[in-house]
């Protein structure tokens, strides 16, 4: 049973399938929340075990493509305003946390995202460089009287008219720490998953097939990546990623010409 001490009221949303290996530390550096709500996927593994010790609320829904599929129905369940969106392979860290508590002390109404300083490890070790490395910062708190939230790719959750975004500086240790890729082929595997919503997402994004622009965005996605997002300082590492970017830009404007030709 999980035991409640100097939380902040915010609802953390948790959805997982057969992660139960990484559940566990994510789960634990959730705990400054009011509520964590877990979302099984239709595990085979320990996760709701693992879940029942740490969390509030724990539900079992179907397995899912993409997990944006699931903020629609699971959003409007939440008790608090504020929540927070987190992956198992995501951790807050105690800083981060104590930033999050300083930053909602003092917020405007009228701010309904807050991003965060963020990390991203490929097979255990944090990427220096690359579109996928360095430091960035990840859209991870909402108020949801503030935000419209839908089920597609990129564009699931926007801030309504009126509200405004924020983000929290980095100074050291306050960040996410995403163990975002376990290898090679967990890499292609997610990539291959988000490309299947890509396409109608592109289409609403305003974006239309180009050939042209195709091979244009495929180049300069493999130079900014390697070159401008300093790739190099990763190597090898660094120079396959930056190839896997550009392979994802290139197969990104195929589910758009197939979306628009599906329209016809």
């Amino acid at each position: 049973m999980r035991v409640k001490e100097n939380t902040l009221p915010i609802s953390a949303l948790v959805a997982s399938c057969n992660e139960g290996f990484l559940l566990e530390d994510c789960l634990k550096s959730l705990q400054f929340c009011d509520e964590i709500y877990f979302v099984d996927l239709n595990s085979d593994d320990n996760s709701i075990a693992i879940a029942e010790k740490w969390t509030d609320v724990q539900v079992t829904y179907k397995r899912v493509n993409l997990i944006e599929e699931i903020h629609p129905v699971f959003v409007p369940e939440l008790k608090n305003d504020w929540f927070l969106l987190i992956d198992p392979d995501e951790r807050i860290t105690k800083e981060l946390a104590d930033s999050i508590r300083e930053t909602l002390s003092t917020v405007n109404n009228d701010i309904s995202v807050i991003r965060v300083p963020m990390f991203n490890y490929f097979k255990g070790r944090q990427l220096k460089g690359t579109v996928f490395g360095g430091l960035t910062f990840a859209r991870c708190l909402y108020k949801r009287s503030g935000v419209n939230v839908n089920s597609e790719v990129h564009s699931n959750i926007q801030k309504k008219e009126g509200f405004d975004r924020i983000k929290i500086k980095f100074e050291g240790k306050n960040f996410n720490m995403h163990l975002w890729c376990q290898g090679w082929s967990h890499l292609i595997g997610k990539h291959n998953r988000y490309l299947k919503g890509e396409g109608k997402a592109q289409y609403l994004l305003g974006n239309r097939y180009s050939f042209l622009k195709q091979m244009k965005d495929t180049v300069v996605k493999f130079y900014y990546s390697f070159k401008t997002r300093q790739g190099y300082k990763d190597g090898m590492r660094g120079f396959a990623l930056s190839l896997i970017a550009a392979r994802y830009e290139f197969l990104k404007w195929n589910e758009l010409r197939k979306y628009q030709h599906s329209l016809r």
